[in-house]
């Protein structure tokens, strides 16, 4: 298993979407980035995601990034802390909330040890990050304890689903291959040894950490560590890797998101 400061370098060096987005921290950036998430990957998550449902509400963002889920959840009027373990992930963050006018607090931290005391928020998010740490049942189980009791959380990991099953996997690797369907930074098809190492190189070839499991894994790792999971979703199957992608109608694009999406978005709350 790859250590806490591999993962830390690896991402230091190369933040979120820094495969796929040139000109990182510019204007254009967040601009782009806006887009690809609006448009394409969380294109039908926006109802999950609930931004402007938090108003006056104390929430954590665990695993920031360049800010895109703080930035609109502070739009929303939600009072934002937004943690990330590396410096560049939280200056991109801050120059993304200002180029947007929006407030929030950005610290550098440790989804496995996040420096608040318990019960210090009243939602807890992280979007497609606590899969990335070396321990996640003890960073999940961070989320739990700082969130208050009767809070809500909103936790995304990377799914283990049909298109990974053993019988059907041979086939998924075909089909990239024959239509040239690549990941920014990775040639997940050809190069991946495994299930496993397929998954990990969703956010590129050298990602040290990337965990992907069933809905019922997960389920049973978030109920261990105390939430109460009241529901969950799949997204994330974005249509811009595709060649030609751009013509797919949305009814398929949402019928490919729900069905085959690579990510799963929990409900959760805690007792």
């Amino acid at each position: 298993m790859a250590t806490k400061e591999e993962v830390k370098r690896y991402w230091q060096e190369n933040p979120l979407l820094s495969h796929e987005l040139g000109d990182l921290g510019s204007a254009s950036f967040f601009s782009e980035l806006d887009r690809a998430k609006r448009e394409d990957s969380d294109i039908f998550a926006m109802g999950y995601w609930e931004f402007g449902a938090f108003a006056g509400k104390r929430l954590l963002d665990v695993g920031c990034g360049p800010g895109w889920v703080a930035m609109n959840y502070a739009l929303g009027g939600a009072r934002v802390c937004a943690m990330d373990l590396t410096f560049r992930a939280a200056q991109l963050s801050k120059a993304h909330l200002k180029l947007r006018e929006a407030r929030a607090d950005v610290i550098e931290a440790d989804a496995e040890s996040i420096p608040f005391r318990d019960g210090s928020f009243d939602v807890v998010v992280s979007s497609g990050v606590l899969h990335h740490t070396p321990d996640t049942p003890r960073a999940i189980g961070e989320c739990h304890r700082v969130l208050k009791s009767g809070g809500i959380a909103k936790l995304t990991f990377y799914h283990k689903g049909i298109l990974h099953h053993p019988v059907v996997f041979g086939f998924t690797r075909f089909v990239m291959n024959l239509f040239s369907v690549k990941h920014p930074g990775a040639d997940l098809s050809k190069d991946a040894m495994d299930v496993d190492d397929f998954i990990r190189q969703y956010d590129g070839a050298a990602n040290p950490v990337g965990i992907g499991m069933t809905t019922g894994q997960w389920r049973t790792v978030l109920r261990d560590a105390g939430f109460r999971v009241t529901g969950s979703e799949l997204h994330f199957f974005p249509k811009r890797f595709i060649p030609l992608g751009r013509f797919i109608p949305r009814l398929v694009h949402r019928a490919l998101d729900r069905l085959l999406g690579t990510m799963i978005y929990f409900h959760l709350e805690k007792p």
